[in-house]
């Protein structure tokens, strides 16, 4: 009897979710929220990025038993736009691009053991830089690559700049700490963020406010100037 052929790999199928919650806590949520969010908007407007947080990566076509979800994971050099949410995963071979770094944030259930075994696979599968933090405690490890493996970077609790995304980041207490790159503007959780855009925009308001109060005070008094010297047979441009 002839074998059967194999399945075609295109019908192999790649789930989208395990049905895990992306955060376990309320701290492991702000970590990955202010994260994800800020590395959103340090890369808006970038069609050749992808930033986001618990997709499944499947780094090779017909092996959907080799995948990860990274807490948060930034992914460069993809040749066309994409939208996470509609994708549904990142299928490495059909999507192009490749993931420059991968964040986890560990949870009560977590452990050091299973930190290390995610950093074999990401190891494996070329990520450039690696970070797990705990928020339980404030330790932090940033593994970046060098040659071709993954090596861990000394002490980068006390201040270390992300060589492929540029952004500043230490610990402070427990809470991870990340600016921009210039050094300047600081992460907040999402809702801080907008408590702060909030303000900076009626900063901007009251501001636009005031200079147009000023301009209108001016004209008034330019107003004012002319009527009187009409008033006194005085040439308004003398």
């Amino acid at each position: 009897m002839p074998l059967a052929d194999p399945p075609a790999v295109d019908d192999v199928i790649y789930p989208e979710s395990d049905d895990q919650p992306m955060a376990e806590n309320f701290l492991q949520s702000i970590v990955i929220r202010t994260l994800v969010a800020g590395f959103e908007r340090l890369y808006a407007g970038r069609t050749d990025i992808i930033v986001g947080g618990d997709f499944f990566w499947y780094p090779g076509q017909g092996q959907p038993a080799t995948v990860v979800a990274a807490d948060a994971m930034v992914v460069v050099q993809v040749p066309h736009p994409l939208d996470i949410f509609t994708i549904g995963s990142y299928r490495q071979w059909e999507h192009g691009g490749h993931p420059a770094l991968a964040v986890e944030v560990l949870s009560p259930s977590n452990s050091w053991a299973e930190m290390a075994r995610k950093r074999r696979f990401y190891d494996q599968h070329g990520v450039d830089e690696y970070w797990v933090f705990d928020p339980q405690d404030g330790t932090l490890e940033v593994w970046v690559r060098s040659a071709t493996r993954l090596t861990e970077a000394v002490d980068p609790a006390r201040g270390w700049v992300s060589p492929t995304t540029g952004v500043h980041v230490r610990v402070d207490g427990t809470e991870l700490v990340v600016h921009d790159p210039d050094g300047i503007r600081r992460w907040l959780a999402p809702a801080q963020e907008a408590a702060r855009a909030d303000s900076e925009a009626a900063r901007a308001d009251s501001e636009a406010a005031r200079a147009e109060a000023a301009s209108a005070r001016a004209a008034a008094l330019e107003a004012q100037l002319i009527e009187l010297r009409s008033q006194l047979g005085t040439d308004p441009a003398s």
